[in-house]
């Protein structure tokens, strides 16, 4: 059985949340200028979770029957616990093949990489072979040390969800 995966909008307030939910693979929107009451609408039509630190717009989400997670923790692991007690994320891989643009939300895929000679720095381009472009920014992304980083994180969060 194939389960969707449940989509987000990330409050102001968590930006950095926001940015690791996307390069998991899950669709979270999030402005670091939307008012609470456009919140709330885009929450509303589009069926998505409230990621919130703000009590107030837990509250008033609450009252429009919005699903909302209150995050209170700094921690980012911490967060994601949060988030994972409300709705079961499973296990959270790194993948070009399910990442979204950690800049836009924008869905990723594979690009050839003579498609990004000269768009790409020289040493990166000698040196990486797998490239993926968002559909939405354009912007294009390889394996660096960051993904390192992130599969760290992902190993925690794995060891902690079980």
């Amino acid at each position: 059985m194939n389960e969707k995966k449940p989509t987000f909008i990330v409050d102001a307030m968590l930006g950095n949340l926001a940015k690791k939910l996307r390069l998991l693979g899950f669709d979270s929107l999030y402005s670091s200028s939307i008012e609470d009451d456009d919140l709330l609408k885009v929450a509303k039509s589009e069926n998505r979770v409230i990621v919130t630190m703000d009590e107030e717009l837990a509250n008033k989400a609450k009252k429009h029957e919005i699903m909302t997670i209150s995050i209170t923790n700094q921690n980012e692991i911490d967060q994601f616990f949060q988030i994972n007690e409300k709705i079961k994320l499973g296990k959270c891989t790194v993948s070009g093949n399910t990442t979204r643009c950690p800049v836009c939300n924008g869905k990723i895929k594979h690009i050839e990489k003579k498609d990004v000679l000269n768009k790409v720095p020289v040493g990166v381009f000698e040196n990486i072979n797998d490239f993926w472009i968002c559909n939405k920014c354009e912007k294009i992304y390889w394996e660096g040390t960051h993904i390192k980083n992130l599969q760290k994180f992902t190993s925690e969060l794995n060891e902690k969800f079980t």
